[in-house]
């Protein structure tokens, strides 16, 4: 954290576009209400992503509750999204996240609050602080070139006053909590995005509308329909209801409340039978072209420099698939702009052509066209 002599950087100012932790969108973390979750031991989540080289890779998450505070609620949906929208304000350049006091939050929410929805955030950041996870595939390592299992890890790992002066005998506590190693490296390995809508529309969503809204933002970066086994879909938000036509109605509730707010990603919605006519699924369709994220890759405040020994091996990575030493050049700024998975995305669809034997131009022009593909998706410029 840059030193400084007041409270300048510290001020907490109002966000215009939302932002959300991507793996943490496609998994929900906090049940709706303690009624509903006082008994359960853990939260089980589980899909599969087409990983590396096109393969299938299922991934499983565990959350565990807080001994005292559990899973959290609503509230704590909330309070976590407000932090993270003032971490993103102030550029994630410390793995500390300023966020002033508890009534900073609670003035995010409305001025109509009181003692006890102050005491509300504060057990939702204890709430916070206690929540552990264990994830099988959580992410991709590039250094190892594999993927990884965590054993156990927390969101966060201490919340702390810090007393400023500000002068003469004059103090201000203001509050702080440390993001956990995890969380934080995934963020500067920019795995977060910017939602269509900002944090007052999210505050005026019902809770399981602001699960909804977050799940489709992520999933309508690169999917124009969207179609996922509809008892998969209800553990995964969680929708707590016994039967399946309740759950119907949870969703068609959600969907139609979103679409009549302006939540503008969402065109409709249907139920129907895969072609085994015994699994049920939920499609959904998403208003215009999809377009992924674009990772604010030139804002100078936000953009995370990569060391030079990683810049030099996704260099060499890319010349041993395209064997083009004159474009060494080009290579090394795509290593040095571009996420690391696009730049292995593309040599995967480079080897494809390879080994199809159906090359009609050289390898780097099958790589170029592709990153550049890429590039322009993102807003990257490369030439």
């Amino acid at each position: 954290m840059k030193s400084t002599k007041n409270s300048d950087n510290l001020k907490i100012i109002k966000a215009t576009k939302c932002k959300y932790e991507l793996t943490l969108s496609e998994f929900p973390i906090f049940i709706l209400s303690n009624n509903t979750s006082r008994n359960l031991p853990s939260i089980n989540y589980e899909d599969s992503i087409t990983g590396r080289d096109h393969r299938q890779i299922k991934r499983h998450w565990t959350v565990f509750p807080d001994e005292k505070y559990g899973f959290g609620t609503a509230s704590t949906m909330l309070t976590f999204f407000d932090l993270l929208q003032i971490w993103s304000e102030a550029n994630f350049e410390s793995q500390y996240i300023y966020f002033g006091s508890i009534f900073n939050l609670l003035k995010r929410r409305g001025n109509n609050f009181g003692r006890k929805q102050y005491n509300q955030i504060k057990n939702d950041l204890f709430s916070l602080l206690g929540i552990r996870f264990s994830a099988k595939n959580a992410y991709w390592d590039n250094v190892a070139k594999a993927y990884v299992d965590v054993i156990l890890f927390r969101l966060f790992d201490q919340l702390e006053i810090v007393k400023l002066k500000t002068g003469g005998k004059n103090i201000t506590p203001v509050w702080r909590i440390k993001a956990s190693d995890l969380l934080f490296k995934s963020i500067q390995n920019n795995s977060y995005y910017s939602t269509t809508f900002d944090s007052d529309f999210f505050h005026r969503l019902s809770p399981m509308g602001r699960r909804f809204s977050i799940y489709l933002s992520k999933v309508f970066l690169s999917q124009s329909v969207h179609k996922r086994n509809l008892m998969e879909f209800a553990r995964q938000m969680p929708i707590m209801a016994k039967e399946t036509k309740n759950i119907r109605q949870t969703i068609t509730q959600t969907c139609n409340n979103l679409i009549s707010r302006g939540f503008n990603l969402l065109a409709d919605f249907k139920f129907e039978y895969s072609s085994d006519r015994q699994t049920e699924l939920i499609i959904f369709h998403r208003a215009g072209s999809p377009v992924v994220n674009k990772f604010n890759i030139h804002s100078k405040k936000q953009k995370l420099k990569k060391e030079q020994f990683r810049i030099d091996c996704l260099t060499e990575d890319i010349l041993d698939i395209c064997q083009d030493d004159k474009s060494k050049n080009f290579y090394q700024r795509v290593a040095d702009l571009m996420p690391d998975e696009d730049i292995y995305q593309a040599i995967s669809e480079v080897k494809e052509v390879r080994d199809s034997g159906h090359v009609k131009k050289s390898l780097g022009a099958v790589f170029t066209s592709r990153i550049l593909k890429f590039a322009g998706q993102r807003g990257i410029i490369l030439r």
